[in-house]
């Protein structure tokens, strides 16, 4: 019987993974998120799809979940490593420029389908907090400017996150982003030394 049983518990999370496979790839195609259209890319029935989602909403915040779980292990190691506040600051810079275009169309689609007091009360809580408390502890160990953490926090949100977030806003088809990254790095290590 809990062989049965396991059999079925490692069904289910393959088949979990396959669905948050599909997710993502109608998003970066731009396909129209449905339960049906869900379901006949994943090869099952509909009904299916609800045996492990009640709707469309709890199927995306699923997705979501385990989409944000790798962003935030990654920015718990940065944060919580021995290195100085600018060494933190550049390996946040990698990890940002690191993630996969399918991460940044992702997060673009999120960003649409919530409110802006959603999409603001998450990159609170995910971004600025922790880069408030670095700039703080980089401050007080005279790494860092000593000015409010949240006022630096935010300047480098936006000048790590700004050149991203308006990537599919611009005229420009083909952008060098090692070349944003270096560009993003210069200027930053500029404002601190």
């Amino acid at each position: 019987m809990a062989g049965i049983r396991k059999k079925k518990e490692m069904l289910d999370q393959l088949l979990r993974q396959e669905i948050v496979q599909v997710i993502l790839t109608m998003i970066e195609e731009e396909t129209p998120i449905t339960m049906d259209e869900a379901a006949r890319q994943c090869g099952v029935s509909k009904g299916t799809l609800y045996n492990y989602f009640q709707n469309k909403d709890e199927l995306l915040d699923h997705v979501h979940q385990i989409v944000l779980e790798p962003v935030q292990a990654s920015h718990r190691d940065i944060f919580e490593s021995d290195l100085d506040s600018r060494g933190k600051i550049n390996a946040f810079i990698d990890m940002v420029f690191g993630h996969s275009e399918c991460i940044s169309t992702y997060f673009q689609f999120i960003w649409q389908n919530k409110t802006a007091e959603m999409v603001f009360r998450e990159r609170v809580e995910m971004l600025i907090h922790p880069l408030a408390k670095l700039c703080r502890e980089g401050a007080d160990k005279g790494e860092l400017p000593d000015v409010n953490p949240y006022v630096l926090a935010e300047l480098l949100y936006g000048t790590i996150i700004g050149p991203l977030a308006s990537l599919p806003y611009r005229d420009v088809t083909a952008v060098n982003r090692e070349e944003m990254q270096r560009d993003v790095k210069v200027l930053i290590n500029k404002l601190f030394s």
